[in-house]
């Protein structure tokens, strides 16, 4: 069991991304969200490629960040973050890192700010790597483009529900027709969908972390869409080729899946078939979950490879809107990934990975 110190760092973290993780994904260099005793952290895609290293690793064995850096290098490293613990208003140094699997040290350049929020008492670190100078501008524009959407979303949502409540008057009083009213219904709650996205894209919301088997989410999506599934001619079903362990997922990662299935139905508009096979694969030492979710038809599918987490895209009619971009960050906030290929014309695979951390349950 850990100190209640650190659950305490950890959760601090954990509420982090609703503010600030997804504009570290926003952020062009590598980037990263440090607890102020540095036991807990968030990363971006871009800090993970640099030191294939991810959170997991540095949450199950503290001193590692400190053993990668250069010996000549630690003392420089703790000096400024003893600074920043002390009250400092930035740390700016250079030092000599090794990456996971390299040889060569990398040298990074590590510039970290204070970042103060209301919910907290102690501040939590920005921090930006980088091998040439970093412009400290950047958090500043990251912060404008998040205030300026969430202020966005949140105006574009009381408006549409001030319009909607004038259009029920009329419709009550009989100056809107009933027919025209629907109509207008139905524009409204498509642009109210679109602001929902837009902030569900840039504000996820983020729940504690529950440990499952991404196979048995998987089922419960496939039960949900079973019906509609049906209906439109398709025959769906699921291949487990070994037991799974069980992983850290929040509530988001069904809404990944769910959102994967109705995109691959999207496809199947003259029905077809839908399989699902789930096992486990190895790649550069580290083990991961694989879904692979195949759409079979008996004609061509209408979407290019490049197409697919576009936003806005349309599938037969089918409106995609951020919903395959959202997919891809929830895939991201769990160490994986999500792509697509066709295999044929008439063939489309989805494959999802998660990084199975060594801590992860048997199922």
């Amino acid at each position: 069991m850990r100190p209640a110190s650190e659950e305490r760092s950890a959760g601090s973290l954990r509420t982090a991304p609703v503010e600030a993780g997804t504009v570290i994904e926003l952020l062009p260099i590598p980037a990263a969200l440090w607890s102020l005793d540095r036991r807990s952290c968030v990363f971006n895609d871009a800090t993970r490629e640099l030191l294939g290293f991810c959170e997991h690793d540095f949450l199950q064995d503290h001193s590692l960040w400190l053993d990668r850096i250069h010996q000549e290098d630690r003392k420089e490293f703790l000096s400024a973050w003893k600074n920043l613990q002390s009250g400092a208003t930035k740390a700016s140094l250079r030092y000599r890192f090794l990456p996971k699997n390299q040889v060569q040290d990398r040298r990074l350049r590590e510039v970290s700010f204070p970042y103060f929020r209301r919910d907290v008492e102690k501040p939590d670190i920005w921090t930006l790597y980088t091998e040439e100078a970093a412009s400290e501008n950047i958090l500043a524009r990251a912060g404008q483009v998040r205030n300026l959407m969430r202020g966005l979303t949140h105006e574009i949502g009381n408006n549409l529900q001030a319009i909607r409540g004038e259009v029920d008057i009329l419709r009550i009083s009989g100056a809107v027709p009933a027919d025209s009213a629907e109509a207008i219904y139905r524009g409204i709650n498509q642009v109210r969908s679109l602001a929902h996205e837009i902030h569900e894209y840039f504000f996820p919301p983020f729940d504690d972390l529950r440990t499952e088997d991404p196979a048995s989410v998987l089922t419960q999506v496939i039960q949900s869409r079973e019906k509609e599934m049906a209906a439109h001619g398709i025959r769906a079903g699921v291949t487990l080729k070994e037991s799974l362990p069980k992983v850290p997922l929040d509530w988001q990662f069904g809404r990944a899946l769910t959102e994967v299935i109705d995109f691959s139905r999207a496809l199947l508009a003259k029905g077809g078939e839908l399989n699902i096979e789930a096992g486990m694969r190895r790649q550069d030492g580290e083990k991961y979950i694989e879904l692979n979710i195949v759409s079979s038809s008996s004609t061509s599918l209408q979407v290019e490879e490049g197409d697919v987490f576009r936003p806005y895209c349309n599938v037969n009619g089918h409106r995609v809107g951020l919903s395959m971009a959202v997919a891809q960050q929830i895939l991201r906030r769990h160490f994986g990934k999500i792509v697509f290929r066709k295999e044929q014309s008439n063939r489309g695979v989805f494959s999802l990975s998660i990084r199975v951390s060594d801590i992860a349950h048997p199922s």
